[in-house]
């Protein structure tokens, strides 16, 4: 069966000459057998009660919903009561990912009460959200096999693999995993779609993926600036379908940009906010795409090299130099608000901050699968040089953002599952070229010669990659410290307040808070200015500096812990943790759970 979408103004002849085998498994069947496959890795993922990638990025969203489902919170005020540094902390995260578990939450909550609807919610959204995924990867990898004929069986094999090796990327999608992850994801998809369609409704896809991308957040802005340097570059380079791609792209993604701001932002949309979705990241993605949608329908075709370089390097220049007026506070860049302190002890100690190296100590498995997308990208060589020869332009694109991903995963691994989701998508490629082209022995020699030397490569590092030390100190303890959920419980009647707590207990302790109370800092990186508190009062060995930083504060909250502290290290910590006493601390708590609570008596405290 032919491939629905293999014409395009972009697209160049395929391999009409080639072996072909007849048949093939339709759209909808495909997708059907890669949702199976995805939906069962997911279900395998939460058979045990436990998330794979659960983490505290889960938990704050959690918190975020509830927040506003109470309707303590507005659409528009992402202000956080239940953290004060001592300011209120105010969330960076997009109403957009929350959109869908409110509405959902609010439908279930018709015929279910308002927590268990939410829970349905949390459950519901992301298996949903899982099939638009793999719509949008089956698409993309018909698009790259149009003109290889596999049969059904192979076919239906090829799509299960598929789904195995994108493990890290499909595990986004299990039920309960409500992080913006998912949904960034889907927005890398659709770009890849848009780049290997190569016509116009792939520039809306583009522009589309982009725009979501930046809405809900800023941690694929890489990604969205490398999708828009390879369209960059086929106007540099006269490739046809760029010009249409560009204007498309334009089309798509101001009028996205400008419409989530007026739904997600409202008048904050005029603020600026340099780690987030807010002005700088409304106005310069619209002056960008728009400065390239110009020159490429502006600049004529006859323009030398020199000349588009010109226009676009000028724009570009502006549009910076614009932004660095308008915008001074952000030339520091997303993360000025961590201080020193915070920085070392507990920025610079996050995996996601490391390069790929960081897992030959903590992650084989997440080694294994690194190493397994750079063989794919080796083997996929013979498929792309014949696409290169035959001018598939969407193909080349769609491989150099796959490619480029993956270094960037190199560099920093907070980006693994983006190119785990991605990369995998040569698969029915490679093997359908294998399949149509078996006399081309040796190409496909050297590029399985060449995957081997990637898979000793990676497995030789190992005998030369940093070890990291797993000896624990005190702040290793205090981001372990939790007590029991049980054990969590402010004694009623006690006063509302402030409270410092290890950042362990940080994020149980903000969920069962009763009204009134906050905590004074989370693993956030907005939170730095009380994550600074928290650290002075509990590794500080000079009292004054302690002091300091329980002067806002009214309680202090700590859960035993097995494991004592060097001696020396973390003193108020350590005597704490231990279920002892501390001058100026007035125990709150019924001394019968590992959870304690301390009013604050500043007048007597050492």
């Amino acid at each position: 069966m032919q491939d629905a979408g293999e014409s395009g103004d972009g697209m160049a002849r395929r391999d009409d000459g080639a072996r072909s085998v007849t048949g093939r498994l339709g759209y909808a069947a495909s997708v059907l057998v890669f949702y199976a496959a995805c939906l069962a890795i997911v279900l395998g993922d939460i058979a045990d009660g436990k998330l794979y990638h659960h983490d505290v990025d889960n938990e704050m969203r959690v918190l975020q919903i509830r927040h506003l489902l109470s309707g303590a919170g507005s659409w528009f005020d992402l202000a956080l009561p239940f953290i004060q540094s001592p300011e209120v902390y105010v969330s960076p995260w997009s109403r957009l990912v929350d959109l869908p578990y409110v509405a959902l939450a609010r439908t279930f909550g018709l015929v279910a009460p308002q927590e268990t609807a939410l829970q349905l919610a949390f459950l519901a959204w992301p298996p949903v959200l899982l099939l638009g995924f793999c719509a949008l990867v089956v698409a993309t990898a018909r698009r790259l096999t149009a003109g290889l004929r596999i049969p059904p069986p192979t076919e239906a094999a090829v799509l299960v693999a598929m789904a195995v090796t994108m493990v890290i990327g499909v595990l986004e999608f299990a039920p309960g995993r409500i992080d913006h992850h998912n949904v960034q994801i889907v927005a890398m998809l659709a770009i890849c779609l848009g780049l290997v369609r190569a016509d116009g409704l792939g520039g809306a896809l583009v522009g589309a993926g982009s725009a979501v991308s930046i809405v809900i957040g800023l941690e694929c802005l890489p990604l969205v600036v490398l999708a828009y340097a390879i369209l960059s570059a086929g106007f540099l380079f006269r490739v046809p379908a760029a010009r249409t791609m560009l204007i498309s792209s334009a089309l798509a993604m101001a009028p996205a940009i400008l419409i989530s701001a007026a739904a997600f932002l409202g008048p904050a949309a005029r603020t600026t906010q340099c780690d987030a979705f807010s002005a700088p990241y409304i106005v310069l993605p619209v002056g960008f795409s728009l400065l390239l949608a110009g020159a490429a329908r502006f600049v004529p075709e006859t323009a030398s090299l020199a000349v588009r370089l010109l226009v676009l390097a000028v724009g570009a220049f502006a549009l910076l130099a614009a932004g660095a007026v308008a915008f001074p506070a952000c030339l520091a860049g997303p993360y000025a608000m961590i201080d020193p302190l915070s920085r070392t002890l507990w920025f610079d100690r996050i995996w996601q901050e490391h390069s790929f190296l960081y897992f030959y100590s903590t992650g084989l498995f997440v080694v294994g699968s690194l190493a397994l997308m750079a063989m794919l990208l080796v083997l996929a060589l013979p498929f792309i040089l014949a696409r290169l020869r035959s001018r598939d332009i969407g193909a080349i694109a769609f491989y150099l953002f796959a490619a480029a991903a993956f270094v960037l995963t190199l560099v920093l691994t907070r980006y693994v599952r983006f190119p785990a989701a991605i990369v995998p998508v040569l698969i029915p490629a490679i093997f359908g070229w294998r399949l149509v082209h078996p006399g081309e022995s040796r190409a496909q020699t050297l590029a399985m010669a060449g995957a081997l030397v990637v898979a000793v490569g990676f497995a030789g590092l190992s005998l030369v990659a940093p070890v990291v030390g797993r000896s624990f100190d005190a702040v290793d303890y205090m981001a372990f410290d939790e007590c029991k959920t049980g054990d969590i419980a402010i004694p009623a009647g006690t006063p509302p307040g402030r409270i410092v707590a290890p950042l362990g207990l940080s994020m149980p302790l903000v969920a069962a808070l009763p009204g009134g109370f906050s905590v004074a800092a989370v693993p956030f990186h907005r939170a730095a200015p009380g994550m600074k508190r928290v650290f002075e009062v509990f590794t500080a060995t000079d009292p004054d500096v302690r002091r300091a930083a329980l002067a806002p504060f009214d309680y202090v909250a700590v859960c035993r812990f097995p494991l004592v502290p060097e001696p020396g290290d973390a003193p108020f910590y350590a005597a704490l943790s231990a279920g002892g006493d501390w001058p100026g601390l007035t125990r709150v708590d019924d001394g019968k759970s590992d959870f304690q609570l301390f009013r604050i008596d500043h007048a007597l405290l050492r």
